[in-house]
């Protein structure tokens, strides 16, 4: 009788093992949570801009905000290398009003 009674002592005691293993949302969205599970600043970024378009709010990454801060010769010539590279960012993609109209802008 005392091994059943040890044994479901047990048993109740690993039940409430996998509740405390939980994690709140927020947490998972912090930059240490996603680098150490091995994901990218860009994918920090991207959650950051998600979360601040959820709540009505701006984002700019660290990258955006040198740009915009850079002399406008450095930003004309950024622009431009965009421009002839189509797989350099130019900083649009986050903040752009969607229109269902194609326009010269989504060449």
């Amino acid at each position: 009788m005392r091994t059943k009674l040890l044994v479901i002592a047990f048993m109740s005691a690993l039940v409430q093992v996998p509740a405390m293993a939980a994690i709140s949302v927020d947490h998972t969205m912090t930059q240490d949570f996603l680098q150490n599970n091995g994901y990218s600043k860009q994918i920090y970024d991207t959650v950051n801009v998600s979360r601040a378009r959820a709540l009505g709010e701006e984002y700019y990454s660290s990258e955006e905000l040198e740009f915009k801060n850079s002399t406008p010769p450095v930003r004309w010539w950024k622009k431009f290398h965009a421009y002839l590279d189509p797989a350099k960012d130019d900083y649009s993609f986050y903040h752009h009003d969607t229109n269902p109209e194609p326009s010269a802008s989504d060449l």
